[in-house]
């Protein structure tokens, strides 16, 4: 089920209105890019999908043939993928993956101890950007896994290359001031570009979040992929 996009957020809009006043009306590809923040790279880490689902959309809550919705708190954010001049970039691929409501990725060696993995959740998805830069998705909170605050994965690929590899992380998880992955964003305006707040939407539990990702045009270099830790074995 492919989710409809979100369009312009208010924020930008007010970002906008604002520019205009302090320049007279004009706005320029080099005024616009000095209020764009560069979305930072993260690490894919371990757990990027070593069998990608057949169910690849944007709507990660239900799998085609699935007996029921996937568990946990259902969750929607979007935006613009934008170039550093403030360009809508379309045509490119957007990724995601994540851990399940039980912390469990859909990964071979993504089984947390005790855990299982939630039959019903896609776990990996991917949505192309429209003319308008724009993307959506329909997923859940992320999972608490030992040593990580809540978090998605997100890369952008075009033309078979990944550009960006980067990570979402929720505003006011208590876990976000001690997350080390997180903390090694040591500029402040990047580190806050990645948290965004994810506020209700409505009477059904749900929470909504808008997030623009901003890159540059230069291809990341291949990250070496990492393997998760081994297998338990069952009892352990």
């Amino acid at each position: 089920m492919n989710i409809a996009p979100f369009n312009l957020r208010l924020d930008r809009r007010q970002l906008l209105r604002s520019l205009l006043l302090g320049t007279g009306g004009v706005i320029t590809a080099e005024v616009y890019a000095e209020a764009l923040t560069l979305t930072p790279r993260q690490t894919e880490g371990p757990y990027y999908p070593d069998h990608l689902p057949l169910d690849q959309d944007n709507d990660l809550t239900l799998i085609t043939g699935g007996k029921a919705p996937a568990g946990g708190v259902v969750t929607e954010f979007g935006g613009r993928l934008l170039g550093l001049d403030g360009r809508p970039l379309l045509g490119h691929v957007i990724e995601l993956w994540q851990a399940d409501n039980n912390g469990c990725y859909l990964h071979s060696r993504g089984v947390q101890r005790g855990k299982e993995r939630d039959p019903q959740f896609q776990g990996f998805g991917r949505i192309t950007t429209n003319d308008k830069g724009e993307y959506r998705f329909r997923t859940i909170k992320p999972g608490l896994y030992t040593g990580r605050t809540r978090h998605y994965h997100i890369a952008v690929v075009k033309d078979g290359k990944r550009l960006l590899t980067t990570q979402l992380y929720l505003a006011g998880e208590p876990q976000n001031d001690r997350d080390g992955i997180l903390k090694r964003i040591t500029d402040e305006q990047q580190r806050l570009s990645v948290i965004r707040e994810f506020k209700a939407a409505g009477s059904s539990g749900e929470r909504v979040a808008t997030w623009d990702v901003v890159i540059g045009g230069t291809p990341e270099d291949p990250e070496p992929r990492r393997k998760g830790p081994p297998p338990r074995r069952q009892g352990e």
